[in-house]
């Protein structure tokens, strides 16, 4: 395709009597279409790349107003405007003139004798083969956003490739990206309001233009898909926040909730606690990536527990909006979700103001206090091994070694309880001695033996 039309063209064509006023940084702006609008607030009417002609109807007398007419234009993404030069409008201020030029928005003077007809006609001839590409170009945008099976994200990439811009949808609310490969700068992105149930903003690389009828039809399109990407992240907000609660509350069956909000069966979980400026920015950004987490805001801080083979992708999200965090260790069972959260509440409390931005719990091998199902089946595998297991040999033998626990080490005692030969009772606690490699008479050992069998009383208490 050629190169589109400018505002250069325009006034270096002899035919219209049209010279640049102010704005001259903006001779390279694109003129897609040239309209002629009178009404009070052009901007609400004409879109991004169109040429506002004017008779002056509708420039303001005032100063200030004058200079808040050229910044609307400017902000909606106009190429520039047209003033009749035949006495109708009324004076361009010198603060409208200095809006201009600072924004390199251009403003055209049209001598009497041009009919705005004739830059729309100019205009028009211009595009023309621009216009029937655009065309094509929508049946194009139609198809993709049309294909089935795919998910909202490839979707907005797909409208990407094919019209060559970056695209992203934006949260008002919290800076979050909806849509799109991340967001842009202020400063290179063009913003377009979205039709939206919660505000959103589309955001167009501002070095690649869009006509308004591709940019109608585009946004018409986006806001079907941040809505249905709102209002999905909204509900997994909201029904992982209850679950959370419930949980933390110990009102829950917790297992079955939290698996079904995860989507899958999971071997082992943790918790992270961590603060942010924007919490619900963190909330939302979790919800939109769709990981497998519940989040709650909880005193101060937002509390997320996840799947453990899942943290990477956490964690990496969590730096990009919080300066620091406490990670607990990871927990098996289900039911120990306030102990895995208190641990990462600790370490949350170790990081603050030391430069650390993600610390994870450091645990003991054997604690002295069985704080939570996790922790004591910890214990048990570690300090037990196979004797932990159902096996009816290894059954056996816990259960002896249990015997002689609770009996305090009494031989004759145990083979009594046991109702078998002390012999027999040697024989069996040799063979613990082998499993577990710890020595029923060594002082260590046996504190470690004795914590297992405490832990093993608890996991079945609690």
């Amino acid at each position: 395709m050629r190169q589109p039309f400018t505002i250069a063209d325009l006034v270096s064509d002899p035919t219209l009597d049209t010279s640049l006023v102010s704005g001259g940084d903006g001779l390279d702006r694109t003129v897609l279409w040239a309209h002629s609008c009178e009404m009070a607030h052009p901007d609400k009417w004409l879109g991004p790349h169109e040429l506002l002609m004017t008779i002056g109807l509708c420039i303001p007398h005032g100063a200030q107003q004058q200079r808040d007419l050229i910044a609307r234009l400017d902000d909606a993404g106009l190429a520039g405007i047209a003033v009749g030069d035949d006495g109708l409008a009324p004076r361009l201020t010198k603060a409208l003139l200095a809006e201009a030029d600072s924004r390199g928005f251009p403003v055209l003077m049209t001598g009497p004798n041009t009919p705005f007809a004739a830059i729309g006609r100019t205009v028009a001839a211009a595009n023309a083969e621009r216009q029937t590409m655009s065309v094509l170009g929508l049946a194009k945008l139609y198809q993709v956003a049309g294909q089935r099976d795919q998910g909202h994200h490839r979707t907005i990439a797909d409208l990407s490739d094919v019209l060559g811009v970056r695209l992203t949808v934006v949260d008002d609310a919290t800076g979050c990206v909806l849509l799109g490969r991340g967001a842009l700068a202020p400063t290179a992105a063009r913003a377009y309001p979205l039709r939206t149930h919660r505000p959103t903003r589309l955001m167009i690389d501002a070095a690649t233009p869009l006509d308004s009828l591709t940019l109608v039809h585009l946004t018409q399109i986006l806001t079907v898909h941040a809505n249905a990407v709102a209002q999905d992240a909204q509900a997994r907000m909201g029904d992982g926040a209850g679950v959370l609660e419930q949980a933390l509350a110990g009102r829950l069956n917790v297992r079955g909730e939290l698996l079904r909000l995860w989507g899958e069966e999971t071997a082992a979980y943790r918790a992270v606690v961590t603060t942010s400026d924007t919490p619900l920015r963190l909330q939302t950004a979790l919800a939109v990536a769709e990981l497998p987490t519940t989040a709650i805001e909880n005193d101060g801080k937002i509390v997320i527990v996840s799947p453990t083979h899942r943290l990477e992708e956490l964690r990496a999200l969590v730096q990009e909006i919080c300066p620091e965090s406490g990670v607990s260790a990871a927990h098996r069972d289900l039911g120990d979700v306030s102990a895995a959260v208190a641990e990462a509440t600790a370490e949350h409390a170790a990081v603050r103001g030391r430069g650390e931005h993600w610390r994870e719990f450091q645990g003991e091998q054997v604690s002295l206090v069985a704080r939570s199902r996790s922790e004591a089946a910890q214990i048990i595998d570690t300090v037990l091994g196979p004797l932990a297991r159902e096996e009816q040999r290894y059954v056996l033998l816990r259960e002896t070694l249990f015997a002689f626990l609770d009996n305090d080490l009494h031989w004759s005692l145990t083979a009594q309880t046991l109702g078998m030969h002390r012999q027999g009772l040697v024989y069996r606690l040799n063979r613990v001695e082998a499993l577990t490699g710890r020595s029923v008479r060594r002082t260590q050992d046996v504190s470690e033996l004795w914590l297992a069998r405490t832990a093993w009383r608890q996991l079945r208490e609690l």
